[in-house]
């Protein structure tokens, strides 16, 4: 059934029985605006994120339940990179109208079930006909008075922490673009390919699509008072790290033999002939935490309950030497790269 033979009115009625009645806000879908009482001594985050058809997704290399899960997970990841915690999230949605009512269906229950894996209510939203899908995310949470770690507090002397393993992202997208896809929620590989190198395909292809948003993380960072700056890694950590030197007025070391880069994507990089650092580096939509910390790393490490989990790969230096890696041979180049929507391909 397409989404014309219900209307814009049987299409929202529909979307509010797929929700669950929200438990946490005092008024949710059904009047002009949602209601939320913030918590006593907090302060809100707010983090809006837009996913658009041909430019962030083809429906052709995902499916609408892993579009909704990527759809809130990218806005979850910027609510951790603040240290809070998500609590309510309001969803525009705009489509063709001969969009099949069960890709919504599919779509709300992935945005569904990945906000409510971090305590999210969607409470609220908009539909629209558009000539392209396109899902907007705004999420709200919220963060001890005070206490949200900005990409402003970084000093020289500090050293620079990754959470988890880069490149897996970018590797799974350049599997789709070599012909995978995603078939009955399972990954089809029409390559002739080793047993390890179909499971990493498997493994990064899922992780392109559907992100794991460091809010643990980004908590236990915030409520120790261990990261003096942070940034999650949508655009690569070429990138990133560029950004959150800028508004910390300070400039940065990397060392190429500490980045540690996921071993599916190493794999996966090899094969198709690109280089692992590189997915690493300017791949993006990892969306792990990079932050920096003037405490040791035993004190760090302690923080996380997980061994493995974070990893210091450089320096924070004065202002005015910019970002630069440091390769395996003791030279250093500047960072360059990273994702722009309006100068990417």
């Amino acid at each position: 059934m397409k989404v014309s033979a219900i209307g814009e009115f049987g299409l929202i009625e529909r979307i509010r029985s797929i929700l669950p009645r929200p438990h946490g806000a005092l008024l949710g879908i059904g009047d002009d605006c949602a209601a939320l009482r913030p918590t006593a001594g907090a302060d809100l985050l707010l983090t809006t994120d837009l996913l658009v058809e041909g430019v962030d997704f083809t429906p052709q290399t995902t499916t609408p339940f892993r579009l909704g899960r990527k759809a809130m997970g990218v806005n979850l990841s910027d609510i951790a990179a603040m240290g809070g915690l998500p609590r309510a999230a309001l969803i525009t949605v705009a489509m063709p109208p001969d969009e099949e009512v069960e890709f919504v269906d599919e779509l709300y229950r992935g945005l569904r079930e990945e906000g409510a894996r971090f305590g999210v209510e969607i409470i609220g939203g908009d539909v629209s006909a558009s000539p392209a899908l396109m899902i907007g995310v705004t999420l709200v949470g919220e963060v001890e008075a005070g206490r949200a770690v900005t990409r402003s507090g970084a000093k020289p002397g500090e050293l620079i922490w990754v959470t988890g393993r880069l490149g897996a992202a970018a590797a799974g997208l350049v599997a789709l673009r070599a012909g995978c896809r995603l078939r009955d929620d399972q990954v089809e590989i029409p390559l002739e390919v080793s047993g390890p190198l179909r499971e990493a395909i498997g493994q990064t292809v899922e992780r392109h699509l559907c992100p794991l948003p460091r809010i643990r993380e980004g908590r236990a960072l915030a409520e120790a008072g261990a990261a003096s700056a942070m940034i999650d890694l949508s655009d690569g950590l070429a990138s990133d790290l560029v950004h959150l030197c800028r508004e910390s007025g300070v400039s940065a070391t990397i060392r190429e033999d500490q980045i540690p880069i996921d071993q599916g994507a190493s794999a996966i990089a090899q094969h198709f002939g690109q280089e692992p650092l590189a997915l690493a580096l300017q791949g993006g939509e990892d969306f792990e935490l990079l932050f920096t910390s003037s405490w040791e790393p035993a004190d760090i490490a302690a923080i996380f309950p997980d061994a493995g989990t974070v990893t210091a790969i450089g320096t924070v230096g004065d202002a005015g030497h910019g970002c630069r890696l440091e390769r395996h041979d003791g030279t250093a180049i500047a960072l360059t790269g990273g994702y722009d929507h309006f100068r990417n391909e």
